[in-house]
């Protein structure tokens, strides 16, 4: 007979927790499909970005919910009572820090392209970790403060223990601090093109806590340590403007007229930067009488595209419409000429 009432007593509390859960689950369930079709209805991104983040975090709330329901039916003492309330405390601080965190790592992911013009820190891969990070920190700092534990004690022996870490941890730390640096600098940002002066090129395309990543023209993947990025020499083709110069040499004939060599080169390069996109159109080519060459008079023509990545769609056109009217006009583009005597030869006469 007290067997029995033990069940009883213990199949009350049991069966108001799992009718809580189930209960709490299907209202979850409702609930965020409705705040899905809600937000996918909204023009802004954020509410998508609140709703994704407490996904996870909203099973973990219900469990909580069902427990409270499910001890009210217990006798409990006052030690188990305040055991069980400190650790349901501390579930549901670190639900809202896992939500804190999702929702601060993604949003910095959707919108920090929007931000990076303004910010004092370019939006990478390293500002998305840092920033979850302190998040974290803070959580854990709220949790030790619940249970009642002093951390000023905590903080002096992990000043402590840090000196030790970070002897075993130099090389990541001086990546990591590395990897600030070149943030904060702001010379390098997502999404330009660099050449380093080991040759490596390719476009920037993460910051991150230890390592860079370039992807280069051949759409390969190179992972640069960011200690080495930034002891290294870089080009940066993006700055300090976007528009890059083409520098195109153009040899001719010792027969042609210089003046009417460049007006020819700054007639046609102003009429195909008018007709071909990519160019920037206000640019004024400039034409120069460069040097005496062995074989031909040499003049570089300069003109200007909207950006690095622009210069490959117009090269081609850009020397083909150049040498049909530079054929138009008469004017020899001569070919190498070399006059080689072999020693002991006499040298021919000249015939008259």
């Amino acid at each position: 007979m007290l067997e029995f009432e033990h069940l009883i007593g213990w199949l009350i509390p049991l069966s108001a927790f799992v009718g809580a859960l189930a209960l709490s689950y299907v209202m979850r369930m409702v609930t965020y499909r409705q705040m899905v079709r809600w937000a996918k209805r909204t023009a802004t991104q954020l509410d998508d970005i609140v709703v994704a983040s407490v996904q996870l975090p909203s099973l973990l709330w219900i469990v909580i919910v069902s427990l409270l329901i499910g001890v009210q039916f217990v006798p409990l003492s006052a030690e188990f009572a305040r055991l069980l309330d400190k650790t349901l405390l501390v579930l549901l601080i670190s639900s809202f820090t896992l939500v804190a965190a999702r929702l601060t790592g993604a949003v910095i992911q959707r919108f920090g392209a929007q931000w990076m013009s303004k910010s004092a820190m370019p939006i990478a891969g390293l500002t998305q970790t840092l920033a979850q990070t302190l998040v974290i920190a803070l959580g854990l700092l709220f949790i030790l403060s619940a249970l009642g534990v002093d951390i000023t004690p905590l903080l002096t022996a992990l000043g402590i223990g840090g000196l030790a870490v970070a002897l075993a941890l130099q090389d990541t730390l001086t990546n990591l601090f590395a990897g600030l640096h070149i943030l904060i600098a702001r010379q390098i940002h997502l999404g330009q093109r660099i050449k380093l002066d080991s040759g490596e090129e390719g476009y920037v395309t993460d910051i991150g806590w230890r390592n860079s990543t370039l992807r280069t023209p051949s759409n390969h993947l190179v992972i640069i340590p960011n200690a080495k990025l930034s002891q290294s020499i870089v080009t940066n083709y993006n700055m300090p403007n976007p528009p890059v110069n083409i520098v195109i040499p153009v040899g001719v004939s010792y027969d042609c007229d210089p003046e009417h060599v460049e007006q020819v080169l700054q007639s046609e390069a102003k009429s195909i930067m008018t007709a071909v996109p990519g160019f920037v159109k206000d640019f004024e080519p400039i034409v120069r009488f460069q040097a005496f060459g062995d074989f031909s008079l040499n003049f570089l023509l300069i003109v200007q595209v909207e950006h690095f990545d622009a210069q490959f769609g117009v090269w081609g056109e850009l020397h083909k419409r150049l040498f049909k009217r530079l054929r138009q006009e008469g004017i020899e583009i001569p070919f190498p000429v070399r006059t080689v005597y072999l020693k002991g030869d006499p040298p021919k006469a000249s015939s008259p």
